[in-house]
């Protein structure tokens, strides 16, 4: 018998990636599952469900049900449910019932505020089967609390529906949910708005136009204290497999606090699973602070920041001309 499930969980609980695994699973037994999301929901692009673990699949929206011959599918998936109005929510229930295909929704349960969402509502009250998907505060309690984060406080105030990943969310217990704390020290790997890191990114590499060419296809992670960023790093995956440090930058006011150097060992410790070394291209002034966390020298790309830069990089009074290569076994 078809069934309506609503699978719920925090920011982070890998809701979208469980749904991708969902319908991945169907299509690897020859079966047809249906990929729907609302909208109003483009932070991945048009048509496309994407994960913070880099997975995502094409997709159809919700508000094109009517138009959609359902007749070959033997599952619908919806995810970002929470965003679903009461009728589209009902029009989920029709299919289930009179049609009996099994529907399967991902979501939030509740706002920044501790509020239903309207989709969330209707799928707590009408919903055969209800799940919840956990994940953990900082602390390590459940966390069960959508935060949103704003100039590293939590917010309380404003619109139910901002777009926004874990640049803007963090999932907490309702414990440090209500007395907003955040975690005194985390580093989180941030898949979408990377943008907003950019006036951070830009203290170690000037030039917008150098770091368009690896921020979207690196990995970005932020050091946050008491949930303000301190460091940001940007690592990218080179073509003999090794991985590449393309960007390491700490708050100007942060500095001399070893902030920079945690985020290196964070790095050294999620990258030794996926190869055995990390360069780093820098200038000689920064060759002994990477030296002493176990980076040697590889080699010299002379006259590397006058050729890439259009404006001359001025570091301890003197222009950069040469890059140097390091290399760190992991």
């Amino acid at each position: 018998m078809a069934k309506l499930y609503f699978r719920y969980g925090a920011m982070g609980s890998s809701k979208t990636a469980n749904a991708i695994m969902v319908q991945y699973n169907y299509q690897e037994r020859g079966q047809n599952a249906l990929m729907l999301k609302p909208r109003l929901d483009n932070r991945d692009g048009d048509r496309t469900v994407g994960s913070r673990s880099g997975l995502n699949a094409p997709c159809r929206y919700v508000e094109e049900l009517d138009d959609i011959d359902l007749t070959a599918c033997d599952c619908v998936i919806v995810d970002e449910a929470q965003f679903l109005t009461k009728a589209q929510v009902q029009r989920l229930v029709d299919i289930v019932d009179n049609q009996g295909i099994p529907v399967i929704c991902y979501g939030l349960r509740a706002d920044f505020q501790g509020n239903l969402f309207e989709g969330s509502h209707w799928l707590m009250a009408w919903a055969d089967s209800i799940e919840e998907i956990k994940t953990v505060c900082w602390c390590g309690r459940k966390a069960i609390m959508n935060a949103r984060v704003a100039n590293g406080a939590v917010v309380k105030s404003g619109e139910q529906i901002v777009l926004g990943g874990n640049e803007s969310y963090v999932a907490l217990c309702r414990k440090h949910w209500s007395r907003g704390e955040l975690a005194p020290m985390e580093i989180r790997r941030i898949s979408s708005g990377k943008e907003t890191y950019l006036p951070l990114l830009l203290e170690a590499d000037p030039s917008r136009e150098m770091i368009d060419k690896y921020l979207d296809r690196g990995e970005l992670y932020a050091l946050m204290v008491n949930g303000r960023t301190a460091a940001v790093a940007v690592v990218l995956r080179r073509d003999d497999g090794a991985w590449e440090l393309m960007n390491l930058a700490v708050a100007p006011d942060m500095r001399g606090r070893g902030y920079g150097g945690r985020m290196l060992r964070h790095l050294f410790k999620v990258l030794s699973a996926r190869c055995d070394r990390l360069y780093v291209g820098t200038s000689e002034g920064n060759v002994p602070f990477y030296e002493h966390f176990g980076f040697v020298k590889d080699h010299a790309i002379k006259e590397y920041f006058t050729e890439h830069y259009d404006v001359p990089i001025i570091e301890d009074g003197r222009v950069l001309k040469d890059r140097i290569d390091l290399v760190k076994a992991l």
